[in-house]
């Protein structure tokens, strides 16, 4: 080696989502004592001072995608026989679960293990049920409204049956999950929710119950609804350090939310008929 001659190291690849979590944890809270908890000054927590961005970035990327398909009708430049809807829906599972965890990561720190696999094994599961649910879709745009036989039937229940039932199984266990990390790894930072993180409840609660009304499939996402509350419940008894966690509290609001969006809409219109059949989309 010449004399003065120095070996650079490279520089790690740090995946955009790990970037975006870290910037959202200050450095203060982003290792944890034992207890789960990030102790300031005097003993007061350390609050994540950014981290209600990622919960109001999860909530909007949330609102905006799943109903992306429903609003832009218009023709695809680049191929006339899809809709920007369509196109758009194609980013739908990368974002919101790319910010999902991000948003855990933030919260919890670290996420692998068997709560690792279990996150990519509901990734899969919602991309498998989206992802034909965004094929048979934008194929049935294509066939005559009232056109009959075995090829629409088909195509009508990969779209609206089979597809949707794979897909809101993985949504409507998401805030499950989101609870069950918290339970299992402990939040990093005793921060309470502010109003930031309330109203991205809000927007992520109606956003759930809309959608499962528009998917046909109440009877399906509002048992897991009611179970995430059961176990928020048992959390709010068993586990008291979880209930400042802005987390639990985003979980919670949002499912008390979406339940009722469920009730209120079957009360009024006795039962669950789709936005589209109303007349809202």
């Amino acid at each position: 080696m010449a004399p003065g001659l120095r070996i650079r190291r490279p520089r790690a690849v740090i995946p955009a989502t790990a970037r975006l979590a870290a910037w959202a944890t200050p450095r203060r809270s982003r290792r944890a004592p034992s207890d789960g908890g990030h102790a300031g000054p005097g003993g007061a927590a350390t609050a994540p001072r950014r981290s209600w961005i990622l919960f109001v970035l999860f909530s909007v990327i949330y609102a905006f995608f799943i109903s992306a398909p429903a609003l832009f009708h218009q023709e695809f430049p680049l191929r006339r026989d899809i809709e920007w809807g369509d196109v758009l829906d194609i980013a739908t599972p990368l974002l919101v679960f790319a910010t999902a965890w991000a948003l855990m990561r933030a919260s919890v720190g670290s996420l692998g293990g068997r709560l690792g696999f279990a996150f990519l094994l509901l990734a899969l599961v919602w991309t498998q049920g989206q992802g034909m649910h965004l094929a048979a879709n934008s194929i049935q745009h294509q066939v005559p409204e009232n056109a009959s036989g075995a090829l629409p039937d088909l195509i009508h229940f990969y779209d609206e049956q089979l597809s949707h039932y794979i897909w809101y199984l993985g949504a409507g266990l998401l805030p499950l999950f989101f609870l069950v990390v918290l339970w299992r790894r402990r939040p990093v930072s005793d921060a309470r929710a502010g109003p930031a993180v309330l109203l991205a409840a809000v927007l992520y609660g109606v956003t759930l119950g809309l959608s499962s009304i528009e998917a046909a499939v109440v009877p399906l996402t509002f048992s897991f609804f009611v179970l995430t509350l059961v176990f928020a419940a048992f959390l709010y008894r068993s586990a008291p350090p979880l209930r400042r966690a802005a987390l639990f509290t985003f979980c919670l609001t949002a499912v008390a939310v979406a339940i009722g969006v469920l009730v209120g809409w079957g009360a009024y219109h006795g039962g669950w008929p789709e936005l589209s059949d109303v007349g809202l989309i």
